[in-house]
C-alpha cells in the first residue's frame, strides 16, 4: 500500500510542478516522506540516495518558487 501512496503523490507532485503551482515543492516534500518510509520498510538502502537528492531538490524549488 505504501508504494501506491508514494507513487501517486510523486505523480501528483510532477503534475503540480508542471502547472507552476507555487506550493508544488511542499507537496513534493510530503511525497518524499512516503518514499523515505517505503525505502525503510523494504530495506532499499540504495533508494536513500535518490530520496536525499529529491528532498534537496524540493527544498531548492521551494526557495526558488518563493521569489
Amino acid at each position: 500500500m505504501i508504494e501506491w501512496i508514494a507513487s501517486i503523490t510523486a505523480i501528483g507532485s510532477i503534475w503540480l510542478y508542471g502547472n507552476n503551482w507555487k506550493y508544488a515543492g511542499y507537496f513534493g516534500l510530503v511525497s518524499q516522506f512516503f518514499w523515505w518510509w517505503f525505502s525503510f520498510i523494504y530495506d532499499l538502502t540504495s533508494m536513500y540516495v535518490l530520496c536525499g537528492f529529491m528532498t534537496a531538490t524540493h527544498i531548492r524549488n521551494i526557495i526558488k518558487m518563493r521569489k
